[in-house]
């Protein structure tokens, strides 16, 4: 657990903002932030919004800037916002990366999204029937076949299949990095693998 005064304490290759305890830059309080806060040191990188008045980031902002409350101002949930945004934005083929201990999850992803008139296009993570003896991995049971992730196969067939946006469900830390860097489409996360924690990691950071 972190502690306050940890918190407090400068770090020699930080930034200020994990001590910061003003909230200047939410408040645009200039005056109060930290000598140590980006806003000050970074000046050029953190005030350089360039990015957002041009394509395809200025689209992006505003559909996001859209997405977590509907038009009476009440809060979408994360699935609600995914379809919302994927429709916002004209996707229509979404892929659903998926870890086979979450396919009941995938499935009622899947049916979600076509409920919306949304394409959905789950690949399990064991696609290809691997074992782990053909990449040198270890098993607890040599004399046995058991199936790798394969985060590669899964971002190539959502290639070819020419999503808009791939979903991920669950997959294993370091298999999601692999499926982002493989992908062609933009990539979100939808669930974060927690074998302890049912999923929900911020929990761990919570006292």
């Amino acid at each position: 657990m972190l502690k306050l005064e940890w918190l407090r304490m400068p770090q020699q290759t930080a930034y200020g903002c994990l001590y910061c305890q003003t909230a200047a830059s939410f408040k645009g309080d200039t005056a109060r932030m930290p000598k140590t806060c980006p806003t000050l040191t970074h000046e050029e990188i953190a005030k350089d919004i360039q990015g957002y008045r041009e394509e395809p980031l200025k689209t992006l902002m505003q559909k996001a800037d859209r997405t977590p409350f509907t038009p009476d101002g009440v809060l979408r949930n994360r699935v609600e916002e995914l379809i919302f945004f994927a429709q916002e934005m004209g996707y229509h083929k979404i892929g659903i990366a998926f870890c086979v201990t979450l396919m009941p999850e995938a499935q009622t992803l899947a049916k979600l999204l076509r409920e919306e008139g949304l394409e959905a296009i789950p690949v399990c993570c064991r696609v290809g029937a691997v074992d782990y003896s053909e990449i040198d991995l270890p098993k607890a049971h040599p004399e046995r076949f058991a199936a790798i992730c394969n985060p590669v196969a899964q971002a190539k067939l959502l290639n070819l299949a020419q999503c808009d946006l791939v979903v991920q469900v669950g997959l294993c830390l370091g298999h999601d990095i692999i499926l982002q860097q493989t992908c062609q489409a933009p990539v979100t996360t939808l669930v974060v693998k927690d074998r302890v924690l049912d999923h929900n990691p911020v929990r761990a950071l919570r006292g």
